[in-house]
């Protein structure tokens, strides 16, 4: 029997796990995140080549499980599934949404609401096997509440809008050199912007000491639950469980927004990695 590869593709980075016969994790590998709604076919095709040159030359791949970003509709996965063919023609490919992954790997069987907070946020009910409904994201635009792109244009506005603590404002400026300018130029000019602006989360994070940055994430996380796990019918007498780097770094916070509103927080991980290695497995 041959082996598994297991790829987290969020659109900042993506995880890649080959799961030998015996369950053991044979090999890992960091690529640069695909978001599969916005990139293009040589893009995605150089990361699987990336990919396949970095695994042990002796793989023998006999299905690869794709969780990805931007994974929502049928032609997008097929996209996803014809370059997956290019780098391993032998293999079954399965291409399915970060969201699913996300469940897998928190609730593995069990029926709960999981959530993903990273660059972007997302959320659905999952019954153990399957989601059974999905509030949108509706990307960084227009929904993605709570994620590292939302809170990264909030501390962006409150800065150049003077809403900032004086002090907190100039540390933000002085840390990373930016004109108004410029950030206008990224944000609405340049690609991955929701990218761009999440990568301001480290200035929150180091200064989440302060009342003000602390009330900025904890409005901002409270938006998500209100506005996502609220929704869901019955979501009160079901666990809520939530995987990504803001879920993981804003773990205090996190657990408060959600406490505000009444829901409970059974598991918080960094990645979903861990818990789709355990899902998958178990289905060996």
């Amino acid at each position: 029997m041959g082996s598994k590869l297991i790829a987290d593709a969020g659109s900042s980075t993506v995880e890649w796990s080959l799961i030998s016969s015996d369950g053991s994790v044979a090999a890992s590998v960091t690529t640069v995140g695909i978001n599969a709604l916005l990139a293009d076919a040589d893009t995605i095709n150089s990361t699987f080549t990336e990919v396949k040159q970095a695994l042990p030359a002796e793989s023998v791949i006999d299905e690869i499980f794709y969780y990805g970003a931007g994974c929502a509709t049928e032609p997008i996965c097929n996209k996803i599934k014809d370059a997956l063919r290019l780098s391993w023609q032998n293999s079954e490919s399965h291409v399915s949404s970060d969201l699913l992954g996300a469940a897998r790997s928190l609730f593995g069987s069990a029926k709960g609401i999981a959530c993903i907070l990273g660059t972007g946020s997302n959320s659905c009910f999952y019954n153990g096997e399957h989601i059974v409904s999905q509030i949108p994201s509706l990307g960084f635009i227009l929904g993605d509440e709570g994620s590292g792109a939302a809170l990264g244009k909030r501390l962006i506005s409150d800065a150049f809008k003077e809403q900032l603590p004086e002090n907190i404002r100039d540390a933000f400026l002085d840390e990373y050199h930016l004109t108004l300018p410029e950030i206008l130029d990224k944000v609405y000019k340049l690609p991955a912007p929701n990218r761009f602006l999440a990568s301001f989360v480290p200035f929150l994070h180091k200064n989440l000491w302060n009342p003000y940055i602390f009330s900025l994430v904890l409005k901002e996380l409270t938006r998500f639950v209100k506005r996502n796990v609220a929704m869901y019918k019955g979501a009160h007498s079901v666990d809520v469980c939530f995987t990504g780097s803001i879920a993981f770094y804003f773990e205090r916070v996190l657990r408060e927004a959600v406490a505000s509103q009444g829901y409970r927080v059974t598991r918080i991980s960094k990645s979903p990695m861990e818990g789709l290695i355990a899902f998958h497995t178990s289905h060996l």
